[in-house]
């Protein structure tokens, strides 16, 4: 029974039959009503599960049975205008009923088992195996629920990473797509829009508790977890797929449409094919429409391709339509981790060099313009991140980019997005509305950046970049390209078409390339190369290799010293010495941050952001080895030369680029510089020269007569 049913019966007490007994009812009774007005009037919880309830139920037949039970409980046999006439002892009887039915329906929800989830966010070591047919490692993906294990397919001769599920039978199936039907019309909140991971839990389970009371449903608490397990999985994840995003160690995903399998590029043992399939087109095409949404944009038969990027940085690039992907809808997503790459996680991984990054963090804070080059998945975009650390916290940043894949931990900094246009293309190919990345680059230097960072230069908007640089704008940015030669030539080609004596304003060229010799995911600064200058008849570009890298040994090498390091410490009133000094002290810094396994970018942009401002505290902290003997002076910017009162500037800069050593004694008082009076001498006047005067007319020829 039903208890709205059994309190619509007492709700309505006013009826023509009432007899006037019932108005002569004692005082006690009207007592009681008066002293629950506001009960009498609140109706009771439709829609509770019959489990919940026994033998309450909406036939009127039972009801009866009920108001037997509790006119025997009242000493009365059960009479219906008998109990519409006893108000108060029968509304009582009813509330206490409520109560318990309500400590019942608590009762279950606090039996229902709690759904947690544990992310893995650490990168895992895997052994090095000499016969990859021994392969067989196994490791949690979302804990306690995905797994993955990735071993030898004795088949069909291959590695497999297998993704391990909890299984669903039948029963199970049809229960999850009943509880996801209800759960799409009941959730009034976008789920991804929600960062605490904690809220998305409690959400669902909330609203999963009230289907199951709806649908009236007892579930154990295994299929409970596993359908909660489902739910979070396609609701606030991406499905099939979302095991594969939260694996740290993966760094690709990507379907190539129906029927084939999802592949994966793992950092340990590169490209992987999985146990993931998706055979039915149709909803392939509308889990790729899920996947454009989460990013942000719109795709259709008629705009079938799409580029975006996932709220954790994940650049996706998809086909929707047929015609275009001729085996389906496709997509792949180049995974971007939340955190990401230290200069410290690059030493780790011998990407650089502690040496080479300490050349960069001089360069950097002195305003050099950087290129970094590369095939793709070189590792350009990561290495660009992990050198914007270096970039001093006080400085104004601005980011461009077409796909957010940036994360630079300075608080003053611009990041700037470009957008796809709306609407059918105009005569000139854009749509109205979109903004582009060369839109964006010539707004970008009217906010007076210190640096600007371009995500990827590709196009007209090079110009703009090497005119800002020309300009005094530093600028750094990645570019598709396999040598140095190769970056010269598109830059000075079509559709660049970049004037040779414009490249003579970036400094250094970098040089990555993917590694496979040295492991799956292996990265390497090959070279770095400063363009020194440019023949501006010839177009000639006079470069200088600094850094090489040498494969057979995985060792880096300095090829010779820095000529743009010397240009730009002198043009700032330091010199040379002194810049190698100091970038020798970052070299120990760096190294001591690794040796520590200060990895986080966090922790590692605090450092050297404090380094800026007290570097003799961050020596004398890290106790390095050896600089107490150097006693090395100390490069700091001259633009924060302030002088004292008895200073002139020749002596603060003197000062300010050599300090005085610990042997000179402080009574020591430098005497101030002798004034010497200046001789005034008289300016001798030499006396004017008479001037002829020439009139007009005889000029024109006539004669002019003096008279006497």
């Amino acid at each position: 029974m039903d208890v709205s049913g059994a309190q619509m019966v007492v709700d309505n007490p006013n009826n023509s039959n009432k007899s006037d007994e019932s108005n002569k009812s004692d005082k006690s009774n009207k007592s009681d009503k008066s002293n629950e007005p506001n009960e009498s009037n609140k109706s009771p919880e439709k829609g509770l599960d019959t489990a919940l309830s026994p033998g309450l139920d909406k036939d009127m037949e039972k009801n009866k049975d009920l108001g037997k039970k509790i006119g025997k409980d009242l000493g009365e046999d059960f009479n219906l205008d008998r109990i519409k006439n006893l108000q108060g002892a029968l509304y009582r009887k009813f509330a206490e009923h409520e109560k318990e039915v309500k400590k019942k329906k608590a009762a279950l929800e606090a039996a229902l088992p709690g759904f947690k989830i544990k992310k893995i966010n650490q990168i895992a070591e895997f052994p090095t195996f000499d016969d990859v047919t021994k392969v067989d490692i196994a490791y949690p993906l979302v804990e306690p629920f995905a797994y993955v294990n990735i071993k030898w397919d004795l088949d069909k001769r291959e590695l497999l990473y297998a993704v391990i599920e909890p299984e669903l039978n039948e029963k199970d199936k049809q229960i999850l797509n009943k509880i996801s039907d209800a759960l799409i019309e009941l959730v009034e909140v976008e789920l991804t829009a929600v960062r605490e991971e904690g809220k998305i839990v409690e959400y669902l389970e909330k609203q999963i508790s009230k289907i199951l009371h709806e649908l009236g449903l007892r579930l154990p608490d295994e299929q409970y977890i596993k359908i909660m397990y489902y739910i979070y999985r396609n609701f606030v994840g991406l499905n099939e797929i979302e095991p594969l995003l939260q694996d740290p160690n993966i760094e690709d995903i990507s379907c190539d449409g129906t029927g084939a399998p999802v592949y994966v590029v793992h950092r340990k043992y590169g490209s992987l094919k999985t146990n993931i399939f998706f055979n039915d087109l149709e909803y392939l095409r509308e889990f790729v429409i899920k996947i454009a949404e989460r990013t942000g944009r719109y795709v259709s038969y008629a705009e079938p391709v799409l580029e975006g990027t996932l709220s954790d940085g994940s650049r996706v690039s998809a086909t929707l339509a047929g015609d275009v992907a001729t085996r389906g809808p496709t997509f792949t997503i180049r995974k971007f981790g939340e955190r990401p790459l230290s200069p410290t996680d690059q030493i780790n991984m011998n990407t650089v060099s502690p040496e080479i990054l300490a050349y960069f963090w001089y360069a950097i804070e002195y305003g050099a313009s950087i290129l970094i080059v590369g095939g793709v998945a070189t590792g350009k975009t990561s290495f660009l991140n992990s050198l914007c650390m270096f970039i001093p916290p006080e400085d104004k940043i601005v980011s461009i980019e077409d796909t957010r894949e940036l994360r630079i931990p300075n608080e003053h900094w611009v990041p700037t997005l470009a957008r796809v246009g709306f609407g059918i293309p105009m005569p000139t190919g854009e749509k109205y509305g979109g903004v582009s990345l060369f839109d964006l680059l010539k707004q970008s230097f009217r906010q007076n950046p210190d640096y600007v960072i371009v995500g990827e230069t590709r196009g007209k908007e090079a110009y703009v970049m090497f005119q800002g640089m020309s300009s005094g704008h530093p600028s750094m940015s990645t570019f598709h390209a396999g040598s140095v030669d190769s970056v010269i030539k598109r830059l000075t080609t079509s559709p660049i078409d970049l004037s040779p004596t414009l490249i003579e304003s970036l400094n250094i060229i970098a040089v990555m390339i993917h590694a496979r010799e040295k492991g799956k995911s292996a990265r390497r600064i090959r070279e770095i190369v400063e363009v020194e200058s440019v023949d501006p008849k010839t177009g000639e570009v006079k470069t200088n290799v600094i850094f090489t890298w040498d494969p057979v040994t995985d060792i880096f090498t300095k090829k010779s010293e820095s000529m743009i390091i010397k240009k730009l410490v002198e043009a700032k009133g330091g010199t040379f010495e002194e810049a190698k000094v100091e970038i020798e002290q970052r070299k120990h810094v760096l190294e001591w941050m690794q040796q520590n396994d200060i990895t986080d970018y966090k922790d590692v942009t605090k450092i050297i952001n404090r380094y800026y401002k007290e570097p003799q505290s961050i020596l004398k902290e890290l106790e390095l080895v050896g600089l107490k003997e150097l006693k090395l002076p100390v490069a700091v910017r001259p633009s924060r030369l302030r002088l004292a009162k008895s200073q002139t500037f020749e002596e603060a800069e003197a000062g300010f680029m050599k300090p005085k050593l610990k042997e000179i004694k402080p009574e020591i008082v430098a005497k101030p510089p002798m004034v010497h009076p200046l001789e005034i001498k008289p300016i001798e006047t030499k006396p004017a020269k008479a001037v002829r005067k020439i009139s007009a007319l005889s000029l024109l020829g006539f004669k002019i007569l003096n008279e006497p």
